[in-house]
């Protein structure tokens, strides 16, 4: 019991006076960021150019999963003024062009293999964030890291698959 009265003192003190951002957890927040809105935009292509229905049908997933994502990520970021990146980074970006230009039977392809490197590639960036300092990016992380790992095999997985 005590413990509890204790964590709620604990929440009470945070919600009066926030602490100021880690800046390492701004990072991490700008990559989450970045990382979730690449995905809604090479989802949304997807959608238009994949050739299979299993393709257009995982893009469809993807970008559901990735705006409520963001969602949540804007979220915390409001609640504790940060101001995440309007912009994709420049690898994203020129990873976003060289995927528009990808035509035809090859864009199935090329589409999960850039889904896949995105997604092992924020894998090891969340796995490198140690020392989580904002407890909701924190439990953000630990909330949404499985995900992302299941979401990596079923990449690799429906891109064996692929032509």
């Amino acid at each position: 019991m005590l413990r509890k009265k204790q964590y709620c003192k604990q929440q009470q003190k945070c919600r009066i006076k926030k602490k100021a951002i880690d800046t390492s957890d701004t990072r991490l927040a700008n990559d989450l960021s970045i990382f979730c809105t690449s995905q809604i935009n090479a989802a949304q292509l997807a959608e238009t150019k994949a050739l299979t229905s299993k393709v257009k049908a995982f893009a469809e997933q993807m970008k559901e999963q990735y705006m409520q994502l963001n969602k949540n990520l804007n979220r915390i970021a409001e609640s504790y003024q940060v101001r995440l990146p309007a912009a994709l980074s420049v690898t994203s970006e020129n990873n976003f062009k060289d995927l528009k230009r990808v035509k035809g039977a090859s864009f199935d392809h090329a589409y999960l293999l850039q889904m896949l490197k995105d997604h092992n590639g924020m894998i090891r960036r969340i796995n490198a964030a140690k020392n989580i300092q904002c407890f909701p990016i924190k439990l953000f992380v630990i909330s949404n890291q499985a995900a992302i790992i299941k979401t990596a095999y079923v990449l690799s997985d429906l891109k064996d698959q692929t032509p």
